[in-house]
């Protein structure tokens, strides 16, 4: 038995459906920000940053996930993706030279390799 859905029902479908995907949004932006200040205090801690240091360096990850995510987004090829990326992490680490001591800097640039997993764990998955 077929049953006509009213225009009250379908409405109210639609709302449903609206809200599951906002609630999802809004999910993932946190999931990305708990992630994004994870690894603002790890570099906290193993850079000795002080509040003026973190709060740029904030400022710095903020911009860079966000243009990563954008870019793993895209509809671009893998090679592209890629070469965006290297432009991304080139520009990240041209700001973070001007905010951190050389000692720090020369920290960061030893524990590339563990700051790169923390900044692909706030990434979209790769499907």
């Amino acid at each position: 038995m077929i049953r006509k859905f009213t225009s009250a029902a379908k409405a109210m479908l639609g709302a449903m459906a609206l809200l599951l995907m906002f609630t999802t949004s809004v999910l993932a932006q946190d999931k990305s920000a708990e992630g994004l200040t994870k690894l603002n205090d790890y570099m906290k801690a193993q850079l000795s940053l002080n509040d003026s240091q973190y709060a740029k360096v904030n400022d710095v990850n903020r911009v860079f996930v966000q243009k990563a995510n954008e870019n793993e987004k895209s509809n671009a090829n893998k090679l592209d993706k890629a070469k965006k990326v290297k432009a991304l992490e080139a520009d990240r680490d041209t700001k973070l030279q001007s905010v951190l001591t050389k000692e720090q800097y020369k920290i960061f640039i030893a524990n590339r390799a563990e700051n790169t997993k923390k900044l692909k764990a706030l990434l979209p998955e790769k499907k």
